[in-house]
């Protein structure tokens, strides 16, 4: 069979012109159009946020890096045209990292100390420091005490105005400022405090 309107495109391939108002084969009509114009408006760039280190932003740029023309098998010989396109990847990394630890601890400033000789014979002191200082056995307190006669949590001595205030709470051996019990009283420096069998000496900076 002849093909009265053969014809050869400008990439080669031969169609019947009497069939098709352009070449079949070729995927697009204006391929041989401005390529670098072509690409400009097919560039794009997207940003990608990496899911394991929000430290990092992903840019992918797409970019030119040879001709088009290239060959494509299909029902006979011929070429076709596809982009071939590499990729850039850019990453910025942050100067400085977006969390930043804080230390959770407040720092106050010390007006005395607790000494006793009742849990070591060669003595052991306690630092007080502004506003509330609580006592006792339990794990939770400022000033732990390892001894059985103590609660858990036994006392609190408050500094404040230049003042040491002492509270007992509600503890199972109670608590003598100088021999005498009490539920609540003030503290000067030289005073004896006992918590259930454990004595100590205030010593006051102020």
């Amino acid at each position: 069979m002849i093909m009265t309107n053969f014809k050869t495109c400008n990439n080669g391939h031969n169609y019947d012109a009497g069939k098709y108002a352009v070449c079949p084969f070729c995927p697009v009509n204006n391929v041989n159009s401005d390529y670098e114009q072509t690409m400009k408006e097919f560039k794009r760039t997207q940003l990608l946020n990496d899911p394991n280190d929000n430290q990092f932003d992903k840019t992918m740029i797409n970019e030119e890096t040879k001709d088009l023309k290239t060959t494509l098998s299909g029902g006979g010989s011929g070429s076709a045209t596809q982009n071939p396109l590499s990729r850039t990847t850019i990453v910025n990394r942050s100067d400085s990292k977006s969390e930043t630890v804080i230390d959770q601890t407040v720092k106050r400033k010390i007006v005395g100390w607790l000494v006793t000789f009742s849990i070591d014979d060669y003595g052991q002191d306690f630092k007080l420091f502004v506003g509330k200082n609580r006592i006792g056995s339990g794990k939770n307190c400022d000033i732990l005490i390892n001894d059985s006669s103590v609660s858990g949590e036994h006392a609190t001595i408050l500094f404040r105005e230049d003042e040491f205030l002492i509270k007992d709470n509600f503890s199972t051996n109670g608590t003598k400022i100088n021999g005498v019990t009490t539920d609540e009283g003030k503290l000067k420096d030289g005073d004896e405090l006992r918590l259930g069998n454990t004595v100590f000496k205030i010593k006051t900076v102020f």
